[in-house]
């Protein structure tokens, strides 16, 4: 992979952004209708139309690359680089009219995440990471902050309502060792991440699709995303991630998690 060809792909990465944007933004503000999936997680029409378009950037200018989205599956996604799309992360904020939902694109080398981008249509951010380079919000570079130590951590989850009774526990104990808790902030919480406006993420229950994308963001910021057993996180990691803006703090969490 050369600087030219990374250079190139996270320029269409912030036109696919854009594409996004330009749709999501013409529905704020309007209700809008959702079905159930067979997971029980909302859907949209605004989310199949804004990745069926994607798809169609995405197949227009690289036919030989695959992609995988939440709202259309997978194609080809055993090729060398592949596309990962959430149009909406944050789906029930979407619905609710809380501007907190954003569009994920990743774009894996060999499972593994080369360029993200996290879009936020309501509040006009647009994170972009490069593997190997500095993270930017806006275009402007953007750094994790130290964090001293965890009892003065401010740590953010998406919804408690997700752990079942094989992750609550390890969710508590981390919670008991941080300072505050903040609930409910989708992408833009890994996002605030990266910019040093919180410590630590934790989350279960996600698709590649809804982290591969902050992978290249957080490292590039300076901070840690794994597993919650510590692994890079790629194409075929489980549902349950650990960020966190000092690495330090990273592996004292990693350490309570597995209890």
């Amino acid at each position: 992979m050369t600087a030219t060809n990374l250079s190139e792909f996270a320029d269409f990465a912030g036109q696919l952004a854009d594409a996004s944007r330009a749709h999501l933004r013409t529905t704020i503000g309007q209700p809008v209708a959702a079905d159930s999936k067979g997971d029980g997680s909302p859907v949209t029409a605004v989310d199949r139309a804004v990745e069926s378009r994607l798809r169609e950037m995405i197949e227009a200018r690289y036919p030989e690359h695959g992609i995988v989205g939440e709202e259309h599956g997978a194609t080809a996604p055993d090729r060398e680089l592949v596309w990962a799309l959430d149009p909406i992360d944050g789906t029930l904020p979407y619905l609710a009219g809380i501007p907190v939902f954003g569009t994920l694109i990743a774009l894996l080398h060999h499972g593994a995440p080369l360029i993200g981008v996290i879009d936020m249509p309501a509040t006009e951010q647009r994170w972009l990471g490069c593997r190997g380079q500095p993270s930017t919000l806006n275009g402007t570079q953007v750094r994790t902050r130290a964090c001293p130590a965890l009892s003065e951590a401010l740590i953010s989850n998406s919804n408690p309502d997700f752990y079942t009774a094989a992750t609550r526990p390890a969710f508590d104990r981390l919670k008991a060792a941080v300072r505050w808790t903040v609930y409910g902030g989708s992408c833009l919480a890994y996002g605030q991440l990266a910019a040093g406006r919180t410590d630590l993420a934790l989350d279960v229950t996600f698709d590649p699709y809804d982290y591969l994308a902050l992978v290249p963001v957080i490292e590039g910021a300076g901070g840690r995303i794994t597993d919650w057993s510590g692994n890079t996180l790629t194409l075929d990691s489980g549902d349950r991630i650990l960020a966190a803006g000092d690495p330090a703090r990273h592996a004292e969490a990693l350490e309570i998690l597995a209890g």
